[in-house]
């Protein structure tokens, strides 16, 4: 039996096929768990301290001032890739640390991989990422370590930018304390334009841990951590002045961090 014919006016008022959703979902974000997670884990990190120990001769000074237990943040400025994982294998020798990574890197399967074993939360670049804030929180809670980039970019020029207000957002929500961490010689090693190595000395500092009370101004624990990471290069080689201080209207926006 052949279909009827619709009539004009029937296409007209005929429902439209739905639309397929064509936007991407968001990656998924998930702690180790597996073996195998556990495994790659410390095998990265073994082989990144092998290399940093080789190519870059570098020095860990001022690893005692992380708690080896409690929730903590981990602020360091960020002049190049070798950054974050500098950061991460530093100081897995006391600890495991969370990090921040941009969501594209979810989208590949191998790389996704490597981001759940190395412990990173992935974050939307340019918005407001709630989700992000609350994992973030969430880890600190629980007494977890997280890492982060308070000028929330690489800097172009090798020179400390001002502080994102991520920072001081996530220290106020979670009242734990922060451990400024400045890292030298990899802007010289691998700058924000160059795709090739050069082989030069690295320092990886680590502060004291600086603490806040509830009520404190988040321009004030913004301006405070970025001058005491501008003090640790200065006293180890990297003359840096301290970055402009950050406005007081800048404390009400929700913006995070990321890497």
């Amino acid at each position: 039996m052949k279909p009827t014919p619709m009539s004009e006016p029937e296409i007209a008022t005929a429902p439209a096929a739905p639309k397929k959703d064509r936007t991407k979902k968001e990656p998924e974000w998930t702690p180790i768990r597996r073996p195998d997670h556990v495994i790659m884990h410390w095998l990265i990190a073994a082989t990144a301290r092998l290399w940093f120990r080789w190519y870059g001769r570098w020095q860990v000074i001022g690893l005692e001032n992380v708690p080896k237990t409690g929730g903590v943040v981990i602020a360091a400025n960020h002049v190049s890739y070798v950054d974050p994982v500098m950061g991460w294998a530093a100081i897995g020798r006391v600890r495991q640390m969370w990090g921040l990574a941009k969501s594209e890197l979810w989208r590949n399967p191998v790389s996704a991989y490597l981001m759940v074993c190395i412990g990173t939360l992935p974050v939307r670049r340019g918005t407001a990422d709630r989700a992000m804030l609350r994992k973030a929180l969430e880890l600190l809670a629980k007494g977890e370590a997280v890492g982060l980039f308070p000028e929330g970019a690489r800097s172009p020029d090798g020179k400390l930018q001002p502080g994102q207000p991520g920072l001081a957002l996530i220290v106020q929500k979670s009242g734990v304390p922060v451990v400024p961490v400045g890292l030298l010689g990899t802007y010289e090693m691998l700058p924000r334009n160059r795709k090739k190595f050069k082989r030069t000395r690295l320092k990886v500092v680590f502060g004291e841990p600086m603490t806040f009370a509830s009520d404190t101004p988040r321009d004030q624990i913004t301006n405070r951590v970025m001058t005491a990471i501008a003090a640790l290069l200065s006293a180890h080689g990297q003359p840096t002045d301290p970055p402009p201080p950050v406005s007081s209207a800048a404390r009400h926006s929700p913006t995070a961090s990321n890497v």
